[in-house]
Order: structure tokens, then sequence, then C-alpha cells
């Protein structure tokens, strides 16, 4: 929808209008008047908020000072929960309304890196690379492909001008080291754009934490060091054949220590490295006058597993017990050294065909392939036979999508339909104490569609409504395992989920900048959802089909300039997710928790927060200073289903305050910033036992030259 308005002005006018904005403030372009004719040009981040389907924002103010990656930034969006189970580097899942994890698309620029979570994350992307995050709620952006069912994250990077250099280093609490760098260099004779990156991330993660299930013990991690390196390059071309060509290279090595809850683990960890290479081809009027033309593929070549191969065991006591199994292990009864090799494969082709100012017409193609080789032979000694196969997935997602424009652009709709097909591959052991593997092959094909609809009641107030009927086809983790913790699980069925979402949505300019407030209701039935769920290997576990789940909820935001210097938002959510079967899964005795809440998932949010700016407050000229407080609150909710009020596994209500000060010389030439998190020094949980660090410290310093 948002390609197709830029295009329809420019269209009916003849005219050229370049607009480029970095503030979520500036709203409305002074109009131009040319031969009578009016262009009045629109923030991109204003268009998209007044897009059919539901949609939160964060730009670019909101990505500096306190934030110090993308998950905090995310962290405290209107229905986004972010989990955490320790420091840096640590493994997080994003929820957006209640449903989290592999549901959720997750992008950059636009361009899918689900298959590649294993070497890459969000938080790999530093936040001075990135100009917005765009957080789609329920329907995924047809553009976009694949099969995504809570929603999609997307993060779109900067455009860079002619010459440009971003160099950053921050230190941080518990020997935290992190350096950034970004080189761009443009070539306007040749139309030539080269680019070099990279990013290192170091930290030792050694903060204490009290420990609930050994009786609130309190010691230090001590093993849970995290060591990133990732670089890249790119070539861009924009006067060949095509409007871009872009081809990237990337390699990323990690190598992240296993902290201990139950026991003082001393000696496992897991590693991995990826080669990754990308294409992207656009073109517009591709062919014929309309038709917009964007292609992109991407292939991934990676190595990853996990060590655990000392012979003892360690209480946190000091006391030390033999490993279960003779090969040695830490974690459970089996040893490891894994050797896993995967080779990923992505290819997207996006057709955007504007027929007229009022009909646009949209065909999407997305196809992966994945082949993993899982090793393991010190497991397979542990166990007495091969435990681990290789397996095969392919999918391929067709989309075909129609936008409608009427009555002067108040009222817009899309109408998307899909078709999802999957095939699988591998070998799997049925009883991991039997050594039989059973060959197991797939083939399915599901239809989704989707129909997203706004309309402006005024200027300043419009109304939104979508209704979706998606499928999630399992990933290549869930459906064969990942050679050494999640074990294959080939019988699972894609989820599918039934959703509506009806808000409105309210902005006004004023004379400071800008006021906005939305709310929205939404509601989802889960069918067949998918949960990791423990296996009765110790340290093992594997996906498997819930059964049906029904949520529903309401969210609220506030944000805005609401005095020259002062800047205020808010939002609170409550999500209601409903265990909906009515008979135990796999057979026909009552289900005990039938309409019981949804366990370890959070159903009341909130945050708060506020910016003080202004330029030149120390006197001088070229420089400008920001203090900035973010406040969050999750209520406590139960781990499992609450049988119980008397229950104590429990993840307990956390209330956390970040403040950061923020000073920048010679038009943000450089850029000092000093932040604390957790202020107030909370002893904080996202998950079972596994504490948050307290109130800790980090100092940056920026140089940009442009």
């Amino acid at each position: 929808m948002l390609q197709t308005n830029k295009r329809f002005i420019l269209m009916m006018t003849g005219l050229v209008v370049l607009n480029s904005f970095a503030q979520e403030s500036d709203d409305i372009v002074p109009d131009v008047e040319l031969d009578e004719v009016v262009v009045v040009g629109r923030n991109e981040i204003r268009e998209m908020r007044e897009a059919t389907m539901p949609i939160s924002v964060i730009s670019i103010k909101q990505l500096e000072g306190t934030t110090t990656n993308i998950n905090d930034a995310l962290a405290r969006t209107t229905g986004i929960t972010v989990r955490n189970t320790g420091g840096v580097g640590s493994a997080s899942r994003i929820s957006v309304r209640g449903l989290e994890g592999k549901r959720m698309g997750i992008y950059i620029d636009e361009a899918a890196i689900g298959q590649l979570s294993d070497y890459m994350s969000l938080n790999d992307v530093p936040t001075d690379m990135i100009e917005r995050i765009e957080v789609y709620k329920g329907i995924v952006p047809y553009r976009f492909g694949g099969s995504a069912l809570g929603g999609a994250v997307n993060v779109v990077t900067k455009e860079y001008p002619p010459v440009y250099l971003d160099a950053s280093y921050e230190i941080a609490s518990f020997n935290t080291h992190k350096l950034n760098s970004a080189f761009k260099r443009n070539n306007k004779k040749t139309g030539l754009q080269f680019g070099l990156g990279g990013v290192l991330t170091y930290s030792d993660n050694s903060y204490e934490m009290q420990l609930p299930n050994l009786d609130n013990q309190v010691v230090k991690r001590d093993h849970d060091r995290f060591k990133k390196a990732m670089v890249g390059g790119s070539l861009k071309a924009t006067k060949w054949y095509f409007d871009e060509v872009k081809m990237e290279l990337i390699y990323t090595a990690t190598n992240a220590e296993i902290q201990g809850i139950d026991f003082d683990i001393r000696e496992a960890y897991t590693h991995g490295q990826a080669g990754i290479g990308a294409v992207t081809l656009k073109k517009d009027n591709f062919l014929t006058e309309g038709l917009d033309f964007d292609f992109s593929s991407c292939y991934s070549y990676g190595q990853n597993g996990l060590y655990d191969a000392a012979p003892y065991r360690y209480g946190w006591d000091g006391s030390r017990y033999n490993a279960i199994s003779a090969y040695g292990g830490e974690q459970g009864n089996y040893a490891s050294d894994s050797d896993n090799r995967t080779h990923d494969f992505t290819s997207k082709l996006n057709l955007n065909y504007l027929l007229n100012k009022h009909s646009t017409f949209n065909l999407n193609l997305y196809a992966t392939h994945t082949r993993q080789k899982p090793k393991n032979e010190l497991m397979d000694l542990s166990f007495g036979y091969q435990t681990n196969f290789p397996s095969r997935m392919t999918s391929f997602t067709a989309g075909f999508s129609y936008d409608l424009t009427l009555f002067d652009g108040k009222f817009m709709s899309a109408t998307t339909i899909k078709n999802f097909t999957f095939s699988s591959d591998t070998k799997v052991l049925e009883q991991s104490f039997i050594n039989n593997p059973k060959e197991i092959s797939l083939n399915q094909n599901y239809w989704g569609g989707s129909e997203s609809l706004r309309y402006k009641i005024t200027t300043r107030l419009l109304a939104k409504a979508s209704f979706s009927s998606e499928v999630r086809i399992p990933t290549s983790e869930e459906l064969a395992g990942n050679g050494y913790s999640i074990l294959p699980a080939t019988d699972l069925r894609p989820e599918r989920c039934n959703g509506l979402n009806a808000g409105l949505l309210y902005h006004r300019n004023h004379k400071y900048g800008f006021i906005e407030i939305e709310g929205n209701y939404f509601l989802n039935k889960l069918q067949d959802m998918i949960r990791y769920q423990a296996d009765m290997i110790p340290s093992m576990a594997r996906y498997a089909n819930f059964g049906t789940v029904r949520s529903n909820g309401v969210e609220f935001e506030f944000k805005g300039d609401v005095a020259p210097i002062l800047y205020l938002y808010g939002n609170i959510t409550y999500q209601d997710l409903r265990d909906r079967r009515e008979t135990e899964t796999g057979s026909s005795a009552p289900n005990p928790t039938y309409n019981m809440r949804m366990p370890n998932i959070p159903f009341l949010l909130a945050n708060f927060g506020f910016e003080l700016h202004k330029e030149n407050l120390f006197g001088g000229k070229k420089q400008n200073s920001r203090f900035l407080m973010d406040a969050s609150y999750i209520h406590e909710y139960f781990y499992d289903f609450e049988m119980s009020k008397y229950q104590d596994r429990k993840i307990p209500t956390s209330f956390t305050i970040d403040t950061g000060i923020e000073h920048s010389f010679l038009n943000d030439t450089w850029t000092l910033s000093f932040k604390v998190k957790n202020l107030t020094d909370q002893t904080v949980y996202s998950d079972l036992n596994r504490p948050l660090p307290g109130r800790n410290f980090a100092f940056k310093v920026r140089y940009v030259m442009k």
C-alpha cells in the first residue's frame, strides 16, 4: 500500500519529489506549488502508520539514548514482550500479543533471517546503523513472503550519503565490550556503492544471581562468556539495467559458554560460524509501465555444535560427581562434541503492478531449501548407536494480493490469498532407547488469506480492521532438530491462526511536534499450536503440537511532544491466552486445564518513558543534549497451568527503570552517552529460575563522518 501511494502521487502530478526524514515529528512537507499543482509529501513513518495493517514503528529517535540493542527497543513497544535467559548473547524470544518464538517473522530490510537463527539474531545489528524498526501485528506484509502468524519484525537499515564512516565503542558492566563500524563510499559517475562493516562483541556476563531453586543461594556467574564477530561487505550498482543490483557477503562466528543454574557447569559451550552470500535485483517499470520487479536470493553455509565432555559435574557447594555417561557430559546423560553442517537457500520474487489510481496487484513467490548434516560421534558413543541423521526440507509459498484505494485515499483495503507447500525427508528414532531409525517423508499443502481495511474518519482520526486465516510451516529445526539439544519431531502439523484486529489511531500536529494516541482490540484462535517441551532424555527437548489456544486482548498507546523540550510515551497491553482443548491431546479424556490461562506467557505489561532535549544547553554551537528515562512493568505470571494459587513456580512481577544521558558535538559528529539499566537494582526474571542482570552501566563513544 505504501509504495502504491507514493507512485500514485508522482503519476498524478508528473513531478519527482524527494522526501527524506528521520524524525517522527516531521509530518508534513510544506506545500510546493508548481503550475497550480500542489504536492503534499508525508513522513514515511506516518505513512506506514496509516496503512491498513496493525503496525508499530520504532523511529531513529527511540533507538538512541537508553537503548543498547534491538531487544531493548522492542521490549518498550506496545504488545511486545522479550524473554531473555541472561546477559549479552543469551537466548531470547520475541512475543507479539502473546504469540512468540518461531511464529514471528524476523527480517532485515525485508530479507528473512529466520533460517539463519543459529548464526544471526536481530541484536547483531547495531542500533547506530538502523533507520527504523517495523513491528507488524497479526498480518505480515505480502511483499515479505513466507509464513508467519504472530506478526513480523523488520529492521530497516540506513541509506548512507556518498561518503560515510560510522564507528563506535561501548564498554559496560561485567567486562562487556562492543565495537561497531561501517564505511560507505558512493561513486556518482559510475553509480557504484561500496560498503564494509564489522561488529565485535565480548562479555563475561559475570553478574551475581540468586537461585530460587537452591534456597535463594547467591552465586556469581562464572561460565557465561560470550564472543561474537561479524564482518560484511557489499557492492551496489544503480546504473546497470536494473535500478539496483546489490551483492553482499557476510561472515559470522560465535562462541558462547553455557552457564549452569542447577549445577555449576564449568566446561560446556556452543560454537558456530557461517558464510552468507546474497543478491538483490530491483527495477521499476519492468518490461511494462507500472510493473515493479524485486528479486532477492540468499545462500548460507554454516557449522555449529555443542561441546560437553567434562568427566565430572559440580554442585554450587563445590561437591563433585562423576558424569552420568562414561564419555563425560555436564548437562545430561550423554556427551557431545557435535559438528553440524547446514546449507540454507532462500529466494523471493515480488512483482507489483499499478493498474490505475485505484488498483494495485502483487504476486509474491518465496522458496526455501535446507539441508542439515548433523554429526556427533561422541553422542553416538554415549548411546551406543547413531542418534542423528541428515535431513532435507523444502517450502514454497505463493501469494497474490489486491490493493484498493477509494474516496481520494480515505478508504484502503488489502486482500491476500496464499498457498503453502512444504516437504521434508529424514530419519528419526521413535524411542531414544531403541536403535531402529524410521524414515519419514512429508508432503503437505495449505491455503490461507487475509483482509485488512482502513478508513480516514477525519484528517486526524482513522479506523483499522483486519481479518486473517494464516498458516505457519514448521521450521527445519522444529521438524528435524538441531543435532544436539532438540530432537526431531517429523509428525508436526503446521499451525493455523484465525485472527481479528480492530483499532483507532489519532494523530495531530502542533507547534512542538505531534501527539499520537492509538487503541486496538485483537482476537486470535490458534490451532495445532507448536510448543517446545522437555523430552524423556535429560537436557533434550522436541517440538510438539499442543492443540487449540484462543487469545484476545487490548492495547493502548500514547506518545508525543508535550513541550518544546519534552517527549512522553506510555503504553499498556492486556493479553489473555486460554487453553481451548476440550480433551487431552491424543485422548478422549476431559482436559483438566480447559479454558485456563496459558502458562509461561505474561498477560499484563506496561511501559512509560520521557525524553528531555535541548540544543546548546551548555553554550557553544552545534551541540545537543538529551536525558532519557524508560520504565517497564510486567505482572507476575505462572510458569505452569494455575492449578492452585499457592503453587510457587511463578515468574515474579518486575518493574525496572533505565536512564541515560547523551551529548553530541559538531552536528552529531561526536556523541557521548552514559546509560544505567535497572537503576533500582531489582531482581528480575523473564524465565523460570534464570535471573537477569541487576544494576549495570555502559559508556559509549561514537564518531560519524559524512
